[in-house]
């Protein structure tokens, strides 16, 4: 089932094309990765496709009222900030706004499920803004989780996580499409794209240069075209691993 579908949509800011003709879509079961160098438009994109920003062209998720957008996607943008001394359950817990009218066992159970996911139980009472800033990327993450949607969109999800963490991250995006969802992600690090994602998009000054699976995709030719890179290829557990080194 195709859960986002996005067709020629294009931004421009202040007079400057940020975005040019980006047309994709998304099935259930798929774990896209979003790539591309600084200022490529991949945060543009994040936010453009769930009309939070004006665009030309067409989302299937920006034509949706903003009830109906929160019950088919959660966002985790890449701002970290919490300026509350909100408990962490109850940070996590807003994840199920858009499920006003639920039954309470089940925004206890949605939270609960998420904590445990993140690894977050012995800090459920903490207040949020004590929290360590890979801690606080966790919270969020688990925030993303309790919303319990088809769809998950996630800027940066690794920015402020240790190595481990953001391998367990990455795991656990890949677990969520095993399981039916579909998850799209911003990531630098093209190792873990390469390793844990199942189709990558590649984004170039505005324009989509590359899409689909990731020993297709992340070629020679185009990493240094675009990232200005070479990589050292090798393969664990049947996944590929690239080691990235800048061209000199």
């Amino acid at each position: 089932m195709t859960v986002l579908t996005v067709e020629q949509l294009s931004l421009t800011r202040q007079g400057q094309r940020v975005l040019s003709d980006i047309s994709f879509s998304l099935r259930e079961g798929e774990f896209l990765g979003l790539l591309g160098p600084n200022g490529a438009g991949k945060t543009t994109l994040l936010r453009a496709i769930q009309g939070l920003l004006p665009h030309e062209g067409r989302s299937s998720l920006a034509k949706l009222s903003a009830a109906e957008r929160a019950r088919r996607a959660a966002f985790l943008p890449q701002a970290r900030e919490v300026a509350w001394p909100m408990a962490v359950r109850d940070l996590v817990a807003l994840g199920r706004l858009p499920w006003t009218g639920a039954a309470q066992r089940e925004d206890h159970r949605a939270v609960a499920a998420a904590l445990a996911r993140m690894g977050l139980e012995s800090l459920a009472a903490r207040p949020a803004d004590r929290l360590s800033g890979g801690e606080l990327a966790r919270a969020l993450i688990a925030r993303l989780l309790a919303q319990e949607t088809p769809l998950l969109l996630a800027d940066e999800p690794g920015a402020s996580l240790d190595p481990a963490r953001q391998i367990s991250t990455m795991e656990l995006f890949g677990d969520l499409a095993r399981e039916g969802r579909a998850v799209v992600a911003s990531v630098h690090d093209l190792g873990l794209a390469a390793r844990y994602c199942t189709r990558v998009l590649v984004l170039d000054q505005g324009r989509l240069v590359a899409d689909g699976p990731p020993a297709e995709v992340l070629s020679d030719a185009l990493l240094a075209e675009v990232f200005g890179l070479r990589v050292w290829r090798a393969e664990a557990g049947g996944r590929p691993l690239l080691t990235p080194v800048a061209l000199t």
